[in-house]
């Protein structure tokens, strides 16, 4: 007998009595299925060993760098041109969006960068190198349009201006990038970068402006007072001379300049017996430079007078004089053995010293802080200096005598800086400067010292703070002092903060 059995839909008949798996065993055998087919045994391959990556020669590495360069240079030129059709594009792009338009306009930039890349320049890959090439942007940037508009603002103070340019966006690059790290945001990034641009162009354009200027020596009132004497000295040596006009009108100056300020010749006796011999002087006619200097020493010998009414009027005479000397001009002299060419120069030369005698003068008597010191012992200097700038810069016509940019310096002398009401606060606490605060840190030291742990860090905060600002007035007002007696204050700075900042907005960190 023979069972029938089924295997993907065909019928095979099997003797009587075989197991199901016997059955399909047979099956698969008729079928050739069960024939184990050999299998090709794979080749052993050679075992390759890996090889280390080889550094760049020297040569691939100046070929990178100087196409690193290139982009930097034609990027940073025509950054300019790039900031503004960006912004048109990005508009058009914002307009297209509103209006559901799937047409957009490219960025001149980004298709410059494109063209940069196919051409075969390379692209900044680390983090070094692309700060470096946004400084190479700015500096470029910054370059041509100095020189594309050298009277703007862009082409002025290029000292300054250039590294300030540069520094801001290189500093700004790694910044953008730890706050993209951190925030995953690029407008945070954008922000941060912007941020820290403003603050690096404002510091190094400052530093950069010191380094180029040097150490400038300080000139003192004995400085202008020297060489004035010997401006004196050089003419009288000419033989030139005061003509007897200009002497009378010299000495008419001194007595209408001492009425305008209430002179009584009852009451001051040294001024009517300076001014007789003033008068016996100019009887001469003619007279030299050794006799004005004379007339301007007796006057100045009168400041030290006890009489507070006499020194008062002794430095309207010798500011009177020093004016007239500083207005000088030839038809005002009599020429010397070398003529009249010699004399013109001469007095030319010497009619700087005159002035900044003149106006050192009016400094002198402004901020001569021996006489309110004596007034107010525990006023400390700086804070009289200060306090001279103040009346300074409230009498007009003293202020007169001052360019503008003068006048702007004494004014920022006479507010002091952002600090200075803070440590003016911090140093009402000076045990030196108040017997008070003294008496009661010392006072509640004794009846409960708990209390020292509070009055003596206060106490010494005082004294700090007091100090500090003596040297911040004292610095501040030796630079005014220094420009006005040598008429070299410099005018006012352009702001390099907004140099960093817009370095910054034209040559955007790379992310």
């Amino acid at each position: 007998m023979a069972t029938v059995y089924e295997y993907k839909g065909a019928s095979y008949e099997l003797p009587d009595g075989l197991s199901n798996e016997a059955a399909l065993t047979k099956i698969k055998a008729s079928l050739g299925e069960g024939v184990a087919q050999p299998t090709a045994q794979p080749m052993a391959q050679p075992t390759v060993q890996p090889t280390a990556p080889q550094e760049p020669g020297i040569a691939d590495m100046i070929k990178r760098q100087l196409g690193l360069a290139t982009r930097g240079v034609v990027t940073g030129l025509s950054a300019p041109a790039n900031i503004v059709t960006d912004f048109l594009s990005g508009a058009a792009n914002v307009g297209a969006n509103i209006i559901g338009s799937e047409k957009r306009v490219p960025y001149l930039s980004k298709e410059q960068s494109k063209g940069l890349t196919q051409l075969g320049v390379p692209e900044p890959e680390t983090g070094a190198e692309r700060a470096a090439q946004v400084g190479m942007q700015a500096l470029s940037s910054a370059g041509g349009m100095a020189a594309a508009v050298p009277k703007s603002i862009f082409g002025a103070d290029l000292v300054r201006q250039l590294p300030a340019a540069t520094v801001a966006p290189m500093v700004a690059q790694p910044v953008a990038e730890i706050t993209k790290e951190v925030t995953g945001s690029d407008i945070a990034a954008t922000i941060a970068a912007l941020g820290v641009s403003g603050a690096v162009g404002k510091f190094t354009g400052d530093v950069a402006g010191r380094i180029a200027a040097g150490k400038q020596p300080t000139t003192t009132m004995a400085d202008v007072q020297q060489k004035a004497s010997r401006a004196y000295t050089k003419v009288s040596d000419q033989g030139i001379e005061l003509s007897g006009q200009n002497a009378t009108s010299l000495v008419d100056k001194v007595k209408a300049r001492l009425d305008s300020v209430d002179y009584i010749p009852e009451n001051a006796a040294p001024i009517a017996n300076t001014l007789k011999k003033y008068e016996s002087i100019i009887e001469r006619g003619n007279i030299t430079f050794d006799n004005v200097e004379q007339m301007r020493r007796l006057a100045n010998n009168l400041k030290s007078n006890p009489d507070k009414n006499v020194r008062r009027l002794a430095n309207e005479i010798v500011s009177s004089i020093d004016d007239h000397v500083s207005t000088l001009s030839p038809k005002d002299v009599v020429s010397g053995a070398g003529g009249i060419d010699v004399a013109v120069k001469t007095i030319m030369d010497a009619r700087k010293d005159f002035r900044n005698l003149s106006r050192a003068s009016t400094l002198d008597n402004i901020l001569n802080v021996a006489e309110t010191k004596a007034l107010n012992p525990s006023a400390s200097e700086s804070e009289l200096i200060r306090q001279g700038f103040i009346t300074l810069a409230a009498n007009k016509n003293k202020m007169n005598l001052f360019s503008k940019d003068e006048q702007n310096a004494i004014k920022a002398v006479a507010q002091g800086s952002s600090l200075d009401p803070l440590l003016t606060l911090m140093a009402k606490f000076n045990p030196q400067r108040s017997q008070l605060i003294t008496g009661g840190a010392v006072g509640f030291g004794m009846g409960s010292p708990e209390t020292l742990k509070y009055s003596v860090p206060i106490a010494a905060a005082g004294y700090g703070a007091d100090k500090l600002q003596a040297l911040l007035r004292r610095q501040s007002a030796e630079k005014a002092m220094s420009g006005l007696l040598t008429e070299t204050t410099p005018g006012p700075q352009p702001s390099y903060y907004s140099r960093g900042l817009l370095s910054t907005m034209m040559n955007p960190p790379q992310q």
